[in-house]
C-alpha cells in the first residue's frame, strides 16, 4: 500500500504499472465532500473536513452518481457519489519535481456517465508525465434541480466540480502534483462544464488551461429551459399535491422519494417540443438567481462570450467530424417523422414562431442544401448525420471559437477537427455505423483513455496515432502549447484585426496526417451564416461572415 497524508486524513492507495512498465500510484474513491443526502439533497456541496476512519482504503472506486447506464441499460451508482480518483506517475523519492495536473470532467448530457475507470483509465496520458484526476459529480435532478425560492439555486453538479478543483488545489502537492499548473479537460457535457468554468470567477484560481472536446456552453442543449416548471412537474409526477415551494422541497428531500423514483420520473418533465426538437436531457445548468450565495453562472452565456478579456487562459477546443452519428441512433427510429418534419432541426435561436412560413422556408432550404431536395431515408444517413452534427454541435462551437478569437485576446485558442477512423473508434462501432463517414461523438476518447481490465493492445497505426494525440494534450498541459516530438505545428486561431474583419478559423486536422487547415465545414457554415443573416440572429451582426 502507498500512503499519503492529506488535509482530510490518510489515504492508502496501491502501486500499479503503466503499459510501458513504469510504476504509478492509484488512489480511487476519495470523498471530497459530505454525502449530498437528506437535507443536503439538491444543495451546494459541503466540503469534507475529515475522514471518518483513521486510514481510508483507496484501492478501489466508490460510487458514481446515480443514473441509468445507457450501454448496460441498468441503474448504477448512488446519491453518495462525490468521489474522485488520483492517478500519479511515481517519482523517485529524491525527486523534487512537481508534475502537471490534468482534471477530467466526464460527459453524458448532465444525465449519465461517470469519471471512473470503466471508461476513463488514463494510462496513456500518464505515460507522458502528468497526474490525472477524474471526478464524479451529481447528475440529473440531483445535480441540476432548481428551486431558488427555497435556496436551491441550481448548478449543484457544477459546484461539485468546483469543489473538486478546490480539493486539487489543497491536496495535489502531496501526490507530487503542481497546484499552479492544472488543466481541466472534458468532453461533451464535460466540455460544456469546462467552458462554463472558464467564464466563472474561479478561473485562473483553481486551474490554468482548458480543453473542450465536442462541447461549448453556447450549444443549444447546454442550458435548462423553464427550470421552475420542471421542478414542479417532477414533484407532481412523484406525488406531491402541494404547490407551496416549501412543501415541494420537503417532499423532494423526504426518504420516501428515493433516487430510483426520481430517475423514473425525470423524462416525464420534458415538453412535447423538447422531445421533438432537442436531446432528451431535462435537468441541466441554469443562470442563477442573483441572491445565490455561491453563484456559478451569473448571466446568459452569449453575453459572457462577447465581453472583452474575460478569459485569460490557453484553450484547446474542437469537435469530431461526424458528431451526429451518436444522435443518429435515435433518429433512425423516427426517420419517417423527420422526413415529414425537418422543421424540428431549425435552430431555436432563430426568432420565429414554430410552423410559421419562415420556419418552413428554412426547412426547405435545409432539404435543398443537405439532401439536394431529396427524401430523408436510410440512403441519406451521411447527410442526416451532417444535419445533426451542425444542429447540436458544429455551428455553435465555431461561433464560440470566433467569440474567443475576437474578444479574448489574452486567451490563445487552438482549434481542431478530429477525423481519425482506426480500429479503436469504439463509439462508432458500438452504434454500428462503421459504414458511414467520419469520427463519431466520443471516438477520440478511445485513443486517450483505456478501460480498467482491458488488455487489448492497439494496432500499430492506432498506437502511433494515440501517442501523438496524448502528447499534444499533455504538452499543452505542461507548457500551454500543444506540441509533439515530430514538430506538429499547431498554430493558434488568428484574431481578426478589426471588428469588421472576416474571421478565418485556423485548425489542426487530426487524422492519419496532422496538418493545419482553414475553415472546417466551410460550405455548411456559409449556409447557416446566410440563414442567420436573413433572420437576424441576436447580436449576429457583430460576428463575421464565417461564424
Amino acid at each position: 500500500m502507498i500512503k499519503v497524508q492529506i488535509k482530510q486524513g490518510t489515504l492508502a492507495g496501491v502501486q500499479k504499472l503503466l503499459p510501458n512498465g513504469k510504476p504509478f500510484n492509484s488512489f480511487q474513491g476519495i470523498p471530497y465532500a459530505k454525502p449530498p443526502v437528506g437535507t443536503l439533497r439538491f444543495k451546494s456541496p459541503v466540503a469534507l473536513e475529515q475522514f471518518e476512519v483513521q486510514e481510508l482504503d483507496c484501492s478501489k472506486e466508490r460510487d458514481m452518481s446515480h443514473h441509468r447506464n445507457l450501454f448496460l441499460q441498468k441503474i448504477v451508482g448512488s446519491e453518495n457519489c462525490l468521489h474522485l480518483n488520483v492517478y500519479a506517475p511515481q517519482l523517485s523519492q529524491l525527486s523534487e519535481i512537481q508534475l502537471p495536473v490534468m482534471v477530467w470532467i466526464h460527459g453524458g448530457g448532465f444525465w449519465f456517465g461517470s469519471g471512473n475507470s470503466d471508461f476513463f483509465y488514463p494510462l496513456k496520458l500518464m505515460e507522458h508525465g502528468v497526474i490525472v484526476v477524474t471526478i464524479n459529480y451529481r447528475l440529473g435532478p440531483l445535480g441540476f434541480l432548481s428551486l431558488p425560492e427555497e435556496g436551491i439555486y441550481g448548478n449543484a453538479g457544477l459546484k461539485d466540480q468546483r469543489l473538486a478543483l478546490q480539493w486539487v488545489q489543497e491536496n495535489i502537492a502531496k501526490f507530487n502534483g503542481d497546484p499552479n499548473n492544472v488543466t481541466i479537460f472534458g468532453q461533451s457535457a464535460g466540455a460544456i462544464s469546462v467552458h462554463m468554468h472558464s467564464y466563472a470567477d474561479h478561473a485562473n484560481k483553481y486551474f490554468h488551461k482548458v480543453i473542450m472536446q465536442s462541447g461549448t456552453a453556447n450549444m443549444e442543449w447546454s442550458f435548462q429551459s423553464n427550470p421552475g416548471y420542471k421542478t414542479r412537474k417532477l414533484a407532481k409526477l412523484l406525488g406531491c399535491e402541494s404547490n407551496k415551494t416549501s412543501d415541494i422541497l420537503t417532499f423532494l428531500q423526504s426518504d420516501a422519494v428515493t433516487a430510483d423514483r426520481i430517475l423514473a420520473c425525470t423524462l416525464g418533465v420534458l415538453t412535447e417540443d423538447e422531445l421533438r426538437r432537442g436531446l432528451p436531457l431535462p435537468f441541466k445548468p441554469v443562470v442563477e438567481d442573483k441572491n445565490s450565495p455561491d453563484i456559478f453562472i451569473k448571466k446568459p452565456i452569449l453575453k459572457s462570450l462577447q465581453e472583452m478579456n474575460v478569459v485569460k487562459i490557453p484553450t484547446i477546443m474542437g469537435y469530431n467530424s461526424a458528431e451526429g452519428l451518436a444522435m443518429l441512433v435515435n433518429a433512425l427510429r423516427k426517420l419517417n417523422a423527420i422526413e415529414n418534419d425537418l422543421e424540428r432541426f431549425v435552430p431555436r435561436d432563430i426568432p420565429l414562431q414554430v410552423y410559421t412560413p419562415g420556419i418552413k422556408a428554412i426547412a426547405k432550404d435545409m432539404r435543398d442544401f443537405y439532401f439536394k431536395g431529396g427524401i430523408i431515408n436510410e440512403k441519406s444517413l451521411n447527410e442526416l448525420t451532417n444535419v445533426l452534427s451542425d444542429y447540436h454541435f458544429v455551428v455553435d462551437m465555431q461561433r464560440a471559437a470566433e467569440c474567443q478569437a475576437r474578444y479574448q485576446s489574452n486567451a490563445p485558442l487552438f482549434f481542431y477537427r478530429f477525423n481519425y477512423v482506426g480500429d479503436h473508434n469504439m463509439y462508432k462501432r458500438i452504434f454500428q455505423f462503421e459504414a458511414l463517414n467520419g469520427a463519431c461523438h466520443g471516438d477520440e476518447l478511445c485513443y486517450m483513455f483505456q478501460t480498467a481490465g482491458d488488455k487489448a493492445t492497439l494496432a500499430p497505426d492506432d498506437e502511433i496515432f494515440a501517442n501523438k494525440l496524448c502528447q499534444l494534450w499533455t504538452n499543452f498541459a505542461k507548457y500551454g502549447k500543444p506540441t509533439t516530438d515530430d514538430a506538429i505545428n499547431w498554430k493558434p486561431v488568428t484574431c481578426p484585426k478589426t471588428e469588421n474583419s472576416e474571421f478565418e478559423l485556423d485548425y489542426l486536422s487530426i487524422d492519419k496526417q496532422f496538418e493545419m487547415k482553414k475553415n472546417p465545414e466551410e460550405n455548411r457554415m456559409n449556409f447557416w451564416r446566410k440563414i442567420y443573416q436573413n433572420y437576424n440572429r441576436i447580436d449576429y451582426s457583430r460576428l463575421s461572415a464565417k461564424l
